[in-house]
């Protein structure tokens, strides 16, 4: 029993580098299928709901821990002996497949949102920011 506990420790002692680039992971795959899910009841209203599409969140979870591990084994014994010189960042491979994970399923929830609302997001954005700049400096206008 005690050898099971060490072999347990030792694995998540392992993994601890890693905490932080799984749950960023997994945000944006939360993220991604709550957009999905509001895209999809407001375009064909809640009967759009099928448990075989929400059983693919799993499988994605799934590969993308998989990928992510997978990167990060690679990475901690082969990768950074080498690029470690080039790079001043630690398991610099792993971070760069979460990072494109994440953004995979950021584009997604822009997608999502834009299908929902038939709006581009980006000009959206640019316009929030337009009117910030311009409430900025009526107040500055003010105090002045």
């Amino acid at each position: 029993m005690k050898t099971l506990q060490y072999l347990a420790g030792s694995l998540l002692s392992f993994l601890v580098p890693l905490h932080g680039l799984l749950i960023a992971v997994g945000c944006a795959i939360v993220l991604d299928t709550f957009t999905g899910i509001f895209k999809s009841v407001k375009l064909r209203g809640w009967k759009s709901i099928q448990s075989r599409k929400l059983s693919d969140v799993a499988a994605k979870v799934l590969l993308y821990n998989t990928a992510v591990l997978s990167v990060y084994v690679m990475d901690h014994f082969l990768l950074s002996a080498f690029f470690k010189n080039w790079f001043s960042a630690d398991y610099f491979f792993t971070k760069i497949i979460s990072l494109a994970l994440v953004v995979i399923e950021l584009t997604s929830v822009k997608e999502n949102f834009e299908a929902a609302y038939k709006k581009d997001l980006w000009k959206l954005l640019k316009s929030i920011m337009s009117r910030t700049k311009e409430i900025s400096s009526d107040i500055s206008d003010l105090t002045h």
